[in-house]
C-alpha cells in the first residue's frame, strides 16, 4: 500500500476575469446569467475578460501522517489550492489524487446549514464524511466540550457569531476523524487561547498517523507544527521541503522585498 496520502501533478486553475474585476468564485447563477446576456453584450464588452491563473502548474506529494505548512503571501492562491482538493471547485488542467476521507475548516461557516442548529450540523457534517450516526454519537459530547459550545448547540448556527463558527467547525473537523484535515487560516477568527488548544489538538491529531494540511501567516506556528513546508508564489510552487528551509526562503523573497 501507498505511503502516499496526496499527489498532485501539474494542477492548474484559471479563472476568466472582466476588466476591472477581481477573481472570484462565480455560482450557478452568475454563469447562467452570463450566457444569457452574452450575446446582447458589445464586442469591446466581450474582448474585455482575462485569463487569470490562480494556479499553474503546481506538482507535490504529501505522505500518509505527514504535517505540512502550506505559506506564501495573500493571493498566491492557497485558499484556491485547498478548494480544489477539497473538490469545491474543479481544477481547470492537471489532477489530484487524493488517498482517503477528507475534512476541511476552510472558510468561517463552510460546511454548515445557516438554518440548522449546532447539534444538526455536527450530524450533517459526520455524514459527509460517511461516519454513522453512532459513530458521530460517541464524539458529540467531546466535539461540544473542546468548542465550548454547551450553552448554544441548539440554537441556529445563522446566529452564530465568527468565532463560534470557527469554535465549533474546527472541533467537528478534527473530532470526526477525517484521514486528512486541510486548515486554513480561518483560525485567525478565534482568540489566542483557542488558537493555541487547535494547534495542540492538531499536533494530537498528527500523531495518530493523520495528514494534515496547515495554511497560516503565522511562521512560528507552522514552524512549530509542520516537519515540511510548501510555498506558492503568485500560483506557482516556489519551493518545498524542510520547513526551517522553506520559511527563510519565504521571508528572504517575500517579507525582505
Amino acid at each position: 500500500m501507498s505511503d502516499i496520502a496526496l499527489r498532485v501533478d501539474g494542477l492548474g486553475k484559471m479563472f476568466r476575469v472582466q476588466a476591472g474585476e477581481k477573481a472570484a468564485y462565480r455560482t450557478m447563477r452568475d454563469t447562467i446569467v452570463q450566457m444569457v446576456s452574452a450575446p446582447f453584450r458589445s464586442r469591446d464588452e466581450r474582448t474585455t475578460s482575462n485569463e487569470y491563473w490562480a494556479l499553474k502548474d503546481v506538482s507535490f506529494e504529501v505522505k500518509t501522517g505527514q504535517v505540512g505548512g502550506l505559506i506564501g503571501r495573500n493571493g498566491a492562491g492557497k485558499s484556491t489550492l485547498l478548494k480544489v482538493l477539497s473538490r469545491i471547485t474543479d481544477p481547470t488542467e492537471g489532477h489530484a489524487e487524493i488517498r482517503g476521507r477528507v475534512g476541511s475548516l476552510l472558510e468561517v461557516g463552510t460546511g454548515f446549514h445557516p438554518e440548522l442548529t449546532g447539534r444538526e450540523n455536527i450530524f450533517l457534517n459526520g455524514a459527509i464524511l460517511g461516519m454513522t450516526r453512532a459513530e458521530i454519537g460517541r464524539k458529540f459530547d467531546q466535539i461540544v466540550a473542546f468548542a465550548e459550545m454547551n450553552k448554544f448547540i441548539d440554537a441556529p448556527v445563522k446566529f452564530y457569531s465568527s468565532g463560534m463558527f470557527v469554535r465549533l467547525a474546527f472541533a467537528v473537523a478534527a473530532h470526526l476523524e477525517p484521514e486528512i484535515l486541510f486548515v486554513d487560516e480561518v483560525l485567525a477568527v478565534g482568540d489566542s487561547a483557542f488558537q493555541k488548544k487547535c494547534l495542540g489538538k492538531m499536533g494530537d491529531v498528527a500523531s495518530h498517523g493523520r495528514t494534515i494540511i496547515f495554511v497560516s501567516h503565522n511562521m512560528q506556528a507552522v514552524q512549530s507544527l509542520c516537519k515540511t513546508a510548501i510555498y506558492l508564489k503568485q500560483g506557482s510552487l516556489a519551493d518545498i521541503g524542510r520547513t526551517d528551509k522553506v520559511i527563510n526562503t519565504y521571508l528572504s523573497k517575500e517579507i525582505a522585498n
